[in-house]
């Protein structure tokens, strides 16, 4: 699950791969993607018979590249065989209880339902297939008597036994999301539950490839053009920036190169500078409403990558970065004048809170 906060730290190879692709042109994925799809997925878990089973091998077909849900065939079915993997070595059966029908039934009775579909799974299975795991995935009532039969299962095929098999039960929604669908990216997550969130409260659309980029590449990557300075002091002093934010900045300013870059890709050479201004009428609006720097920069933060960023650190990283950049560019904030000028004085954020 998504953290509630992001830190300014250099975005991961496999953070920036779980960014979701496939974005809406001017619509940026929700930061808080994950817990959308997890909330989904918990909703499919309560699904029926085959509807909890198709979503099972839906997600398995996608962690495994060689998994194979075999037809039925006749009468003899599928043979207990809800899919293969890795080259037949792992074996899946699947099996979804009825929980809406089961609502009345007593706690012992789905116990031993469960029991019972395991044991006649397993034992169908290590009939017809040759395999080294088994897997029981479901999203039924697992209790003591489940479990104690799992584990007599387990016992009567250790390693040494003429028949060794590791079984396992993955209970849903819990294990199947931590086991399974936790592991697959977003593109792949969004091809069984389509439908994420996009965040739509964003003021500067036309940048959203930007932050794409800044989002799908490691800020450790970032090209050292040149070398990376901090902010300047004065003016973080002059407009009494706090501490973390400033934190923020720096963490920021290594994508500054790779900022330049898009926008000298861009077709419109005017781009920098209405980006520039836009940025600037942000700011003002925010300076309307507050003088406190930190909601000032919040509220710039906000427009740039919507509402709840912090969710995402790669999504966070590449909103601090491009905000540094236009602080840098004195487009927002303002910039303290020479020091032999009259009527600058140390803070002039302070001044306006008198």
């Amino acid at each position: 699950m998504a953290s509630d906060a992001a830190t300014p730290v250099p975005a991961t190879a496999s953070a920036a791969a779980a960014v979701p692709v496939g974005a809406t042109r001017g619509l940026l994925v929700d930061p808080a993607w994950r817990d959308w799809y997890r909330s989904e997925h918990e909703r499919r878990c309560l699904s029926s018979g085959n509807g909890f089973e198709d979503y099972a091998t839906d997600l398995l077909k996608r962690l495994h590249p060689d998994f194979h849900n075999p037809d039925p065939m006749g009468r003899s079915g599928d043979q207990g065989c809800d899919g293969l993997a890795e080259m037949g070595t792992i074996f899946y059966a699947c099996y979804g209880a009825d929980l809406r029908a089961g609502i009345d039934t007593e706690d012992r009775r789905k116990d031993q339902r469960t029991r019972d579909k395991l044991v006649a799974d397993f034992d169908r299975a290590v009939d017809k297939w040759d395999f080294l795991v088994w897997r029981f995935v479901t999203n039924a009532s697992v209790g003591p008597e489940t479990l104690r039969k799992l584990t007599e299962l387990q016992r009567a095929h250790s390693a040494g036994t003429p028949r060794p098999v590791t079984l396992a039960a993955w209970r849903a929604p819990d294990d199947l999301w931590f086991n399974v669908a936790n592991k697959l990216s977003a593109e792949q997550l969004d091809e069984v539950m389509p439908g994420v969130p996009r965040a739509r409260d964003i003021q500067l659309a036309d940048m959203v490839d930007l932050i794409d980029q800044l989002e799908a590449t490691p800020s450790g990557d970032a090209d050292a053009v040149a070398p990376i300075l901090p902010v300047p002091d004065t003016k973080m002093d002059f407009n009494d920036i706090p501490e973390v934010t400033r934190i923020e900045f720096n963490a920021g300013r290594i994508q500054a190169p790779r900022i330049d870059r898009w926008f000298d890709e861009q077709t419109d050479p005017g781009l920098r500078d209405a980006k520039a201004h836009r940025f600037r009428e942000i700011y003002l609006q925010a300076r309307s409403v507050t003088v406190e720097p930190a909601e000032v920069v919040e509220r710039v933060y906000t427009a740039l990558g919507g509402e709840g960023f912090r969710h995402s650190n790669p999504r966070a990283n590449a909103v601090y970065a491009i905000t540094a950049y236009f602080f840098d560019s004195c487009d927002i904030f303002e910039s303290p004048p020479p020091a032999n000028e009259e009527g600058g004085g140390p803070d002039a954020v302070a001044n306006e809170r008198h």
